[in-house]
C-alpha cells in the first residue's frame, strides 16, 4: 500500500453529499432500513441523506423549516414546503408528522437530525425556532429512554470554540433583541449521538485519515473547509474524483 496525502478544498454542498453518503453507508442504518425504524428530520444536510439513501432530493427550501438567510433567523416558506420528516418502517417509505412512529421506535430504530454548531470536544448545538422544541423536542425523550439512536450528520463549517458555553443565553422569551426570530438552544453532549462530520465521512467511505485544516472562501467556496488527508493512494484518488466529479 503507497501512502500519500492530498490537501483538498471542500465546498459546503460537496461537503454535505460526502456526509450524507457516508450515513447512508452506516451499517446500523442498512439494519434499521431493513428491519427497524428510521426518521429523517428535515434539514440542508439531511436532505443528502435521503438522497443517498433513497435516490431522491427532497430540496432545500422544501424540506427544511428553518434556515438563516439574508442575515436572519426565520423559515423556509411555507409555500412548495414538502410534507414533513421522512418516515422508514421496514423499507416503507412515507412522510408526514413523525410522532406515531416515534411512539413504536426501540433499541436499533434511528433519528437522524441536522444541527447547528459542533465544538472540538464533539459537543452539538441545535437552534430551536418552535415553542416546544419542535420535532427533536419530542423525539429526544423517546430516543434516550429506550435506547434508540440519534445520528447528527453536520459539517465542520459550523465548529464552534465551546458548546457549553452558551449555557442558559439564550431563549425565545430570554431574549432582548434577535436579528430575526429569537431562538432557543439545545446542546446535545459528546456520546449521546453519533455525529458524523467530513471527517467521519472521509474514513466511513474512503478509510481516509483527514485534518482539518483552513475554513472559509470566496463565491461557491464560502463556507468551505479545507482538509489535510492521507492514507492508500488508490482511496485518494477516489476521493478526489468524488469531490471533483
Amino acid at each position: 500500500m503507497k501512502l500519500e496525502s492530498a490537501l483538498v478544498v471542500l465546498p459546503p454542498d460537496t461537503a454535505r453529499r460526502l456526509i450524507g453518503e457516508a450515513v447512508a453507508a452506516l451499517p446500523q442504518l442498512k439494519r434499521a432500513m431493513a428491519n427497524g425504524r428510521i426518521i429523517i428530520a428535515g434539514g440542508g444536510t439531511t436532505r443528502h441523506v435521503v438522497r443517498a439513501l433513497l435516490g431522491e432530493d427532497p430540496g432545500h427550501a422544501a424540506f427544511a423549516i428553518g434556515w438563516i438567510r439574508d442575515g436572519e433567523f426565520c423559515e423556509t416558506p411555507s409555500t412548495g414546503r414538502g410534507p414533513g420528516p421522512y418516515l422508514i418502517e421496514e423499507s416503507h417509505v412515507s412522510r408526514g408528522w413523525p410522532g406515531p412512529l416515534l411512539e413504536r421506535f426501540d433499541r436499533g430504530d434511528i433519528y437522524i437530525k441536522g444541527a447547528n454548531a459542533i465544538d472540538t470536544d464533539g459537543n452539538v448545538g441545535i437552534l430551536l425556532g418552535s415553542p416546544t422544541g419542535g420535532s427533536i423536542g419530542s423525539a429526544l425523550p423517546i430516543i434516550y429512554a429506550r435506547g434508540a439512536e440519534l445520528i447528527i450528520p453536520i459539517s465542520l463549517q459550523k465548529l464552534v470554540p465551546s458548546v457549553s458555553a452558551v449555557g442558559n443565553k439564550l431563549g425565545q422569551r430570554r431574549l432582548s433583541h434577535a436579528t430575526g426570530a429569537p431562538l432557543g438552544y439545545m446542546p446535545i453532549m459528546a456520546g449521546f449521538a453519533t455525529v458524523i462530520t467530513e471527517i467521519e465521512a472521509i474514513r466511513c467511505l474512503y478509510g481516509l485519515d483527514a485534518t482539518m485544516v483552513a475554513a472559509g472562501g470566496v463565491e461557491a467556496c464560502e463556507g468551505a473547509i479545507t482538509l489535510h488527508v492521507e492514507g492508500d493512494g488508490e482511496k485518494l484518488e477516489a476521493l478526489l474524483k468524488a469531490i471533483h466529479g
